[in-house]
């Protein structure tokens, strides 16, 4: 079997989980079935030339059953040469049929599109061929001028032959085109040993095969009814009865098959459009099956590379919000990467652990890394909730912003920052309760709560940036979360955080600490609940005592 176009399971292999989003498979017979549809839908066609034939010549009784016998030879045999055709032109597409995967064969795609196309020209030539061997027949034993009418009468109907048979085998087998770009969707619809024909193509064939026909047939029954009335006279109303239906019968075939190429089109675009209009995050993993080679195919094929690419930007996005917050995410992905920063009015938030080098020494390595693993997943769950921003993990604190790079006004930052505190803080008390029953020791943690200027924006290099904020703020937060330890608060807030919220919270007494690197004494504020817009929140005391 051929080589792939690239994805999946080994070719041949049986899919083994049916996917929702995908096209059935149609039954290898379906092929089988189509050809002799085909073949039918021709016969029709042909007697378009007999009734063509019986217009312009007549054939003597004792002769018309030898003629009709070779002719049906003649289309025997033609049949017998285009199922050979129809063999070799579908076999890959029958082996992928029989065994579907999801790693489609690139002869059985390539096969599946040109197969209309190709079994058209074959169809077309078949007739043709029929036609030469009937007509040297009628040449051998009725003269030249029936020949030259049974030539005529035979091209007629390879013409409408070929025309119709490409109709229906394009229609048919969109069904097995769509089943392999369902499970493979960038399958592509141009390129080497793709025979594509536009919609200004098919269009063409369609319009100036049947005028053609149309228009031979119409002059040949005029010129036939007026030589007739010129030597035996004849009712004049009747001739023009019978040009005029037709006439109309050809621009019935002409309308209906221009109708059925824009249906075509028509449909496809409509599916596409309801595509796109449902289209989110969560649906960008559809794709539209495509099928033909016409310019429609190929805007299919642009929006599934579309969808491709929202998918993958989505699952960037996902994979750097595990190790950046999603609005950092979305400025490296928009491209604004270039070094620096701008000074804003941010809330930093800082936590640490209390006693976790003693904590650390007492259990596995493998054993601390899961506790923190936990417990980090906990409290980023928490901020993130609250629109922080964590800016990184240093050992086992965790240094997070608010107001920054999404812009927010210091009350609104600051507000956001607390209510973060308070729902670390009782996350936390969950998270103990799991680990007593688990055997392990309980974790508790200072947080400081800091409202100031800083430069915030990309730090590093060039081949190397940090998105984080420097200022002598996240320095005095720094040590607003060291304080807490002196002054038995799980969490401490500035004395600009208090004031910048005023009675949205409930403070304890302050406590007026010197901060290491500070000249001047600052007053602390212990945090008890913070005013929500449904009504206070209380939690539990913020003066639970730490080492």
């Amino acid at each position: 079997m051929s080589e792939g176009f690239g994805g999946g399971p080994e070719a041949g292999e049986a899919v083994a989980e049916v996917r929702a989003d995908v096209v059935a498979v149609p039954r290898p017979s379906y092929l089988a079935w189509t050809f002799w549809v085909a073949i039918s839908i021709g016969a029709s066609a042909a007697a378009v030339g007999a009734y063509y034939i019986t217009l312009t010549t007549t054939i003597a009784h004792e002769k018309l059953g030898p003629f009709l016998g070779v002719l049906a030879g003649c289309v025997l045999v033609s049949i017998g040469v285009m199922y050979s055709v129809h063999r070799r032109l579908t076999q890959p597409v029958l082996d992928w049929l029989r065994r579907p995967s999801d790693d489609v064969p690139s002869e059985a795609w390539i096969r599946s599109l040109n197969y209309s196309l190709l079994m058209a020209a074959s169809v077309g030539l078949a007739a043709f061929g029929v036609t030469a061997g009937a007509a040297l027949f009628g040449m051998w034993q009725s003269g030249l001028r029936f020949a030259l009418q049974v030539l005529i009468g035979g091209l007629l109907a390879a013409l409408l032959d070929a025309t119709f048979a490409y109709l229906y085998m394009d229609y048919a087998m969109r069904r097995v085109s769509r089943a392999m770009s369902s499970r493979q969707p960038l399958l592509p619809v141009r390129g080497e040993g793709i025979v594509a024909l536009g919609l200004g193509g098919q269009m063409g064939l369609v319009i100036v095969n049947a005028s053609v026909v149309g228009a031979v047939v119409s002059g040949t029954l005029a010129h036939r009814g007026a030589t007739l009335m010129l030597q035996e006279g004849g009712d004049l109303g009747w001739l023009a009865i019978r040009i005029v239906l037709v006439t109309l019968v050809g621009l019935g075939v002409t309308l209906g098959g221009c109708l059925l190429v824009a249906r075509h089109a028509t449909g496809p675009i409509s599916d596409m459009a309801e595509l796109l209009k449902t289209l989110d995050p969560e649906t960008y993993h559809r794709r539209y099956p495509v099928a033909g080679t016409n310019e429609v195919a190929r805007l299919g094929v642009t929006v599934n590379e579309m969808l491709a690419g929202l998918e993958e930007r989505e699952l960037i996005k996902d994979a750097f919000g595990r190790y950046l917050a999603r609005q950092v995410s979305d400025i490296i992905l928009q491209g604004r990467l270039e070094l620096g920063g701008e000074l804003l009015t941010v809330t930093i938030l800082m936590s640490d652990i209390r006693g976790f080098t003693p904590l650390s020494e007492s259990l596995p390595p493998q054993e601390v890394v899961r506790l923190l693993n936990r417990y980090f997943t906990s409290m980023v769950e928490v901020i993130m909730e609250n629109g922080g921003v964590v800016d990184k993990f240093i050992g086992d604190a965790i240094m997070v912003i608010f107001g920054a790079p999404v812009k927010r006004t210091p009350e609104e930052s600051a507000m956001r920052a607390v209510r973060s505190a308070i729902g670390m803080r009782e996350r936390l008390r969950e998270l103990n309760e799991s680990f007593e029953a688990e055997g392990l020791p309980a974790i508790r943690v200072g947080i400081g709560v800091h409202t100031g200027e800083a430069i915030v924006g990309n730090v590093g290099s060039s081949q190397r940036m940090d998105y984080t904020c420097i200022g002598d703020s996240v320095n005095t937060t720094a040590r607003i979360e060291s304080a807490c330890k002196t002054v038995g608060a799980d969490v401490l807030v500035s004395g600009v955080v208090r004031t910048l919220l005023g009675n949205r919270i409930e403070v304890g007494p302050s406590s007026r600490v010197h901060l290491k690197g500070k000249s001047e004494p600052m007053d602390v504020f212990p945090v008890e609940a913070v005013l929500d817009d449904s009504g206070l929140i209380t939690t539990a005391s913020a003066r639970s005592r730490s080492d």
